[in-house]
């Protein structure tokens, strides 16, 4: 059960990391090289800056990117290490 509980907590970092890196990334324009997470006061101050460049259609897809790469990191993340743990401990 611990392990379960420590593999949803990583898998969600690793989501909201993504989320907020992809979404940043949308709002600036550019891609935050060699930078494994983006700081919520940045990703705050690009959406402050945001509001008056993109309209609110712009904004709603850009954050359904966000979302959609954020849940495939977690699926990813959680896939992967299910397929790891079966291969150590065969039925």
């Amino acid at each position: 059960m611990i392990e379960q509980l420590n593999l949803e907590d990583l898998a969600w970092q690793l989501a909201a990391k993504v989320y907020r890196l992809n979404l940043h990334g949308q709002l600036t324009g550019r891609t935050v090289f060699k930078r494994l997470e983006v700081s919520e006061e940045e990703l705050a101050a690009a959406i402050r800056d945001s509001f008056t460049q993109a309209n609110d259609a712009a904004y709603r897809a850009m954050v359904k990117l966000a979302t959609e790469a954020a849940l495939e990191t977690y699926d990813r993340v959680v896939s992967d290490t299910v397929r790891q743990s079966r291969s150590r401990h065969p039925n």
